[in-house]
């Protein structure tokens, strides 16, 4: 499977563009320095964030509304907030972008509720088949229809009587959420330190003091406590659902009675009194709330 992560970073004064694919066990950086190009092995990407910290995820969007004018606009609005730190995508009709979804992972949506052929929310329904964690959020004129886009899991409402008000809370919102998702574990293994993102950490899983880090390329094992990290990370994203798992809300596919069954497929067991707290938590991370903004680093 290919994993595709996209980043920027600010390096000797110039702004550069850094691409991470992962594929079949490797994993691959490209390089952009504005125009040029070059390919990089990851591990002298990662010694640059170690000792700078520098690495921001850069924020995938998509834009649709069948009023061309409104695409530029609430694109132009969001570039103000995020500068180079976003990739975003036009769109002015719902199929498009729905055929897009299919191929690209987009962090966040803007859906004109409104729009002819597949509206808004039709879309969303269909979109997170696929994408569970996307934030969606709509735009409209028809303000009474907006209570229904909860039913999507809407992150924001975009009133168009007031555009600016609304699109500038909703950035600010989204931005804080985006930002509290960047950042990295510093990991101390038996063979030397490595730095991992947090987004590609699906599990952690302890036997006695070994504790087995699990990501989507790797499988890392490092000396500690369960509760060490749980400590750290219980406000990125991470929910302890039994003694033994402490598991990236991200990779949740459903919670069920004494199980918790990943994105992957994979069970894992969930403890009965920790049932309630698991579900509850997994509604707030869902929602984005209730993620900070620490810098970890675990032992």
């Amino acid at each position: 499977m290919l994993h595709v992560f996209r980043y920027g970073l600010k390096f000797s004064g110039e702004y550069v563009i850094i691409i991470v694919k992962i594929f079949g066990g490797s994993i691959y950086a490209y390089i952009f320095y504005q125009k040029r190009e070059r390919s990089s092995n990851i591990n002298v990407i990662v010694e640059r964030i170690k000792n700078k910290k520098g690495l921001i995820y850069l924020v995938k969007f998509a834009v649709c509304d069948d009023d061309w004018n409104m695409v530029d606009y609430i694109s132009n609005k969001l570039r103000e907030y995020y500068a180079e730190e976003c990739e975003i995508k036009k769109y002015e009709d719902g199929e498009c972008l729905l055929a897009d979804s299919c191929q690209e992972h987009f962090d966040a949506l803007f859906l004109d509720i409104g729009m002819y052929g597949l509206d808004g929310m039709e879309l969303a329904g269909k979109i997170r088949e696929n994408n569970q964690y996307v934030k969606i959020v709509f735009v409209t004129n028809k303000e009474e229809l907006a209570y229904k886009g909860y039913i999507y899991g809407a992150f924001r409402y975009v009133r168009k009587s007031k555009l600016d008000q609304d699109l500038c809370e909703a950035a600010e919102s989204l931005k804080k959420y985006f930002d509290s998702l960047n950042n990295y574990l510093n990991l101390k293994t038996p063979t030397g330190e490595i730095t991992r993102d947090i987004r590609s950490i699906k599990f952690f899983e302890v036997y006695g003091h070994i504790v087995t880090i699990v990501c989507e390329d790797a499988q890392i094992q490092v000396c500690g406590t369960m509760k060490e990290f749980d400590e750290y990370l219980n406000k990125k994203g991470f929910i302890r659902i039994h003694k033994s798992y402490l598991v990236n809300f991200r990779y949740i596919n459903s919670v069920e009675k004494n199980d918790v069954t990943l994105t992957c497929g994979k069970k894992l067991p969930l403890s009965r009194n920790r049932a309630d707290e698991v579900r509850k938590r997994l509604g707030e991370f869902s929602r984005g709330i209730q993620i900070d903004d620490k810098i970890n680093t675990c032992v």
